[in-house]
C-alpha cells in the first residue's frame, strides 16, 4: 500500500514539473549559456564584495582615527583645565609667601599676619566659587547623611536631637557632586536612666 502511495506521489510531481516546464515563457538556457554566466555573476560579486571589503577597512581606519583623536582632545582638555586651576592658585601661593615674610615680634606685625591671612582666606573661597566649588559649613542645620559625616555625637540641651552642635571640618561639592563631606558633631537624645 505504501509502495501504491509513493508511486502515485513521484508521477504527480513528475507531472506537475512537465507542465511548469510547458507553460514557462522563459527561453530555454543550454549548459554552455549557464557557463558563460558565472564566470561574469562571479567577477561582478568579487568585485562588489572587494568594494564592501574597502568600505569596511577605510571605516575602521577612520574609527581608529577619531578615536585617537578624542583621546588627544581629552589630554588637552585636561592639560587646560589643570592649567586654568594652577593659573588661580599660583596668587593664593604668593600672598601666603609674603605672609611668612612679615615679622611678627611686634604687635603690628601679628595684626599685619592675621589681616594678610584673612585676605588669602578671602581670595582663596573667591578662587573656589569661580569654579563653582561650594563650601558646607553646615553649622546648627539638621544632619544629612549624604553631606556630612557624623564623627561623634553629644547630648546638647541648647540644640534638638538630630541638629549639628559642631562642625570639625567643613565640606565641598562641585556643582552636584559632593568632594568631601562636611565632617561634623550631631546632637543625640539624652540619654534615660
Amino acid at each position: 500500500m505504501t509502495e501504491n502511495n509513493e508511486n502515485d506521489v513521484i508521477k504527480e510531481t513528475e507531472e506537475i514539473d512537465q507542465s511548469n516546464d510547458e507553460s514557462s515563457d522563459a527561453p530555454a538556457i543550454n549548459e554552455d549559456q549557464m557557463e558563460s554566466m558565472e564566470p561574469s555573476n562571479d567577477s561582478n560579486l568579487q568585485k562588489k564584495i572587494d568594494e564592501h571589503w574597502d568600505q569596511i577597512l577605510r571605516l575602521q581606519a577612520e574609527i581608529e582615527n577619531l578615536r585617537k583623536r578624542n583621546i588627544k582632545d581629552i589630554e588637552s582638555a585636561a592639560k587646560t583645565s589643570i592649567e586654568r586651576v594652577f593659573q588661580e592658585i599660583l596668587p593664593v601661593i604668593d600672598s601666603f609667601e609674603i605672609g611668612m615674610t612679615i615679622d611678627t615680634e611686634s604687635n603690628e606685625g601679628i595684626e599685619t599676619f592675621i589681616a594678610g591671612q584673612q585676605a588669602t582666606y578671602k581670595q582663596f573661597i573667591s578662587m573656589l566659587e569661580k569654579f563653582s566649588i561650594e563650601v558646607i559649613d553646615p553649622q546648627e542645620m539638621k544632619f544629612d547623611s549624604d553631606s556630612h559625616e557624623a564623627m561623634s555625637m553629644i547630648h546638647d540641651e541648647n540644640t534638638e536631637p538630630g541638629y549639628i552642635v559642631g562642625v570639625i571640618q567643613k565640606g565641598y561639592r562641585l556643582q552636584n557632586r559632593l568632594l568631601r563631606p562636611a565632617r561634623v558633631i550631631v546632637s543625640a537624645e539624652a540619654k534615660k536612666d
